[in-house]
């Protein structure tokens, strides 16, 4: 009896070992699947928060290039800058602010129903102002203004008594002598529901990169 007994424990401990063996490697199976569904759930989890992130920066800023020349020697073509677009929801334009605007001016001349150009200018005059322009000075309200931005030759054209109107903004090019702005009739005045936003950061060259004053 006692032969027969030990060959029985023999026999149920390589059972229960076997058992066990098994269960270890469908363990060690199940393990690498669930590792790998963690990772797709955290891979997917930061695409969304990426995507979201994006969105929103989409709603607050939008990064622009300047393309020409008018507002040398502030900018360059090249110069890659951070837009607010948010920026006059929460205050009004203020005297020197550098914005983009849509405008009129097609795309491309002779093709009128093609997009129109995104422009970018320095505020001036502010609704209501009185802007007078003459032998290169620009007055506002009476006032020779000072201004140290813009380019050599100071700012050609005459401009008499001009009232700035409502919700309006007179703008120009710190490269006046090449500046299609506010002096212009493809221009005009710049109603505020056409700003874009306010010119915030310079990423590049990185030798200028900064905050926009």
């Amino acid at each position: 009896m006692t032969e027969a007994n030990t060959n029985i424990n023999i026999n149920v401990d390589e059972i229960e070992k076997t058992e066990s063996s098994e269960n270890e490697v469908k363990e060690s199976q199940a393990k690498p699947n669930i590792r790998r569904g963690n990772e797709i759930k955290d891979w997917v989890k930061s695409i969304i928060i990426a995507a979201f992130i994006a969105v929103l920066l989409m709603q607050l800023i939008v990064p622009t290039v300047v393309r020409e020349h008018s507002m040398e020697p502030s900018f360059y073509g090249g110069d890659y800058l951070i837009v607010g677009k948010i920026s006059y929801k929460l205050t009004d334009p203020k005297r020197g602010d550098v914005i983009i605007f849509k405008s009129d001016i097609p795309m491309n001349p002779g093709e009128p129903s093609q997009s129109k150009k995104l422009l970018i200018k320095r505020i001036i005059g502010l609704p209501g102002d009185v802007i007078n322009i003459s032998d290169g000075e620009v007055s506002i309200n009476g006032k020779v203004i000072d201004e140290p931005y813009i380019n050599e030759g100071g700012t050609p054209g005459d401009v008499v008594n001009y009232v700035v109107p409502k919700d309006n903004y007179f703008v120009m090019g710190d490269n006046r002598t090449v500046s299609i702005d506010s002096r212009r009739n493809e221009v005009g005045p710049v109603q505020k529901d056409r700003i874009v936003g306010k010119a915030l950061i310079r990423l590049y060259p990185f030798n200028k990169i900064g905050l926009i004053k």
